[in-house]
Order: C-alpha cells, then structure tokens, then sequence
C-alpha cells in the first residue's frame, strides 16, 4: 500500500492461485478510502490487440468517467480522450450503458497509444494506480503492445503501474533482461508466503465451525505437502475434512498416505495427459527434480547421471521448456515443481 500511495511502480510474480491478485485487490479497498483511483485489468482472457483495445477502454471508461451526466455528454467527454477511434454509448433493456467504438480493428500504434495515455490525460490532481494482471499474455496477444506501453508509461507522473504474472520466465525476461522494453521499470515485490502458524489457525477456525476436530501432526502433513500454498493447503484441508467426517482415524499410520493419494487419483487422468505430450528429455529432467532433495544439485555430475539427464545446454533449455508451460519454477536457486501434486504424481513413477 505505500508503494502504490507514494506512486512506485512494481511488477509481482507468484504461481497461479497463490493469491498475489487478491493482495493488490485488498490494497485496492483501503486505497480508495485515500483518494486514489485504482483500476484493475486482467490479460488471461484477451483474445489480440483489437480485443485488448476495446476491453481495457470499458475499463478505463467505467473507472475515470462519471456514468451520471447522461449518455450524450458522456459521450462526448469520452470522445475528447479517444480521439480517432469514435466511440459510442447503447443502453440495453435494463438500462445498461456499453462503450463500442466505430472504428474497426483498433490495432495500430496511434490507437493503442492513444487508449494507453487516456489515465494520465484525464488525472488532473489525482493519483492513479492500474493493476495488470497475467501480464506474460501480452506476449501472445501482441508483442508490439509492450514497446508502446514502455514508450509511453515512462513519461505518466500520475499515474502508476503494477505487474503481475505467474509465469516465472517471462515475468523475470520482461523486467530483468537489458533486451527487453521494461528493463528495469518498477522494482520487483516479493510475495511472502502465508506462515504455517497463521495456516493452523485458519484450518482449525474453518474445521470448528463444522464441529470437526484436526490434530495438529494432521495440519503439519497438510502444510508439509503444500509447501504453505493457499489454494493447495486448502484443497487439501478439504479432503482430510471429508475422510474424518466419514470417521476415518487421524491416529492411523496410513491416513496421511490415505488422503494424499485420493488427492493425486483426482487428478491423475490431467497428468498423464500432461506427461504423454513430454519428450523424452522433459520426462527425464521433470522425474529428476520432482526427485531434489535440499543438498542435491540438479546440474552436477552426479545427479545427471543418476538420471540419466542430458548435457548442461540440452538440460537449461529443457528446463526453460517446462518453465513456459508454467510447470517449474526457480526458488531460492533450486528448481521445483509448482503443483505439488503434480511433483507427488511424477515422484511415484
């Protein structure tokens, strides 16, 4: 919150469901108590840079544009900002408003720039904060798009920008890469995970209002398998929950083993459709460093013997591969399988 208030501009990275969109959603509440227009915009479902054009500008239009001084002078003031691209105002049975513009394929640079300059025109003496979220799909929705952005963000005083990605290549490729357009724009924020302490108290809370007990060597199998991940902890919590409602025994040796290969069962059919798409080479590096253990050192002699891995180019390039279909990510200087039970899936191969 007081990057966003004093006008820095970040860029985020996290796996998907980690929550990161949630946080800045959250810092967005506050922040409106303190006069700060915050708008938010996600790339995931933007088709090309037609689509992005028209949608980002729905969201512009809704976010710095009073709706209450009526469709013409609305419209009107809309067209003062996107100037060129004719936009219009129709209302639907329930008294709906939509923005269209006339123009047709709004793709070209003036255009674009155009729609990406309308915050900072219209801030006057407010500030402005815009969330990007999925912001790797720019890549394949147009990469040109980045160029301009970079061009024009850069001279915006009002107005500032967070990034937030869950593909971790890219993301890094994007902020941190002297080849790319937003080299070093903004600083990068790190996502601290949720502590296992505060984990506990949320799988307890939630397990005491269905009157259900959990053991606290429970919780910590639950946390251990999760690695403390929001949505794997709770996907997790959830089949415990239903095993011990259906009166299966914590106490037992076999629960933890139990629950967790009802989880992977789950999901195994996902996997081996993931996995038959592999090659050869990403089968033998993604069953190495589902197999890393914290001393082990995925580059070394050893370890791709024991694997049987391929030479140290082959092997990055193999990695990038599965870094690209979000698949493997580098913590800490090691590598890791994002869906733990995916990792859990591979290990029993």
């Amino acid at each position: 919150k007081r990057a966003i208030t004093n006008g820095y501009s970040f860029w985020m990275y996290s796996p998907r469901r980690f929550g990161k969109t949630s946080l800045v959603l959250k810092a967005f509440e506050t922040l409106r108590e303190k006069d700060i227009i915050t708008i938010y915009f996600d790339f995931y479902n933007v088709l090309n840079a037609d689509d992005f054009a028209r949608k980002y500008s729905q969201v512009l239009v809704k976010n710095l544009f009073s709706w209450k001084m009526g469709v013409e002078k609305l419209t009107r003031k809309v067209a003062e900002y996107f100037k060129g691209l004719y936009p219009k105002f129709s209302i639907d049975a329930l008294g709906n408003s939509t923005l269209s513009f006339e123009t047709q394929n709004i793709e070209h640079q003036s255009e674009i720039e155009t729609i990406l300059n309308v915050p900072e025109k219209i801030a006057g003496n407010k500030k402005i904060c815009i969330a990007f979220d999925e912001f790797q799909e720019i890549y394949r929705i147009k990469p040109f798009i980045i160029n301009w952005m970079r061009s024009n963000f850069q001279f915006h005083k009002k107005v500032s920008y967070i990034f937030l990605g869950s593909q971790q290549s890219l993301m890094e490729y994007t902020f941190s890469d002297t080849n790319s357009p937003f080299y070093e724009y903004g600083f990068k924020m790190n996502i601290e995970p949720i502590s296992a302490e505060d984990l506990t108290k949320y799988i307890k809370k939630q397990f005491k209002k269905t009157k259900q007990k959990i053991n606290d060597d429970t919780i910590k199998e639950i946390l251990s398998e999760s690695r403390c991940h929001p949505h794997f902890t709770q996907h997790f919590a959830s089949f415990v929950w239903e095993m011990i409602l259906q009166d299966e025994n914590q106490e037992n040796p076999g629960f933890k083993d139990k629950w967790l290969n009802r989880v992977i069962a789950g999901q195994s059919l996902i996997f081996q459709n993931i996995y038959d798409q592999f090659s050869l080479n990403q089968r033998k590096t993604i069953i190495a460093i589902s197999n890393l253990k914290k001393n082990d050192k995925l580059f070394s002699g050893e370890y791709r013997k024991k694997f049987n891995l391929p030479e140290t180019s082959s092997l990055t390039a193999t990695i990038n591969s599965l870094m690209k279909k979000n698949l493997v990510q580098k913590l800490d200087g090691s590598y890791q399988i994002i869906n733990p039970v995916f990792e859990e899936w591979v290990r029993s191969l």
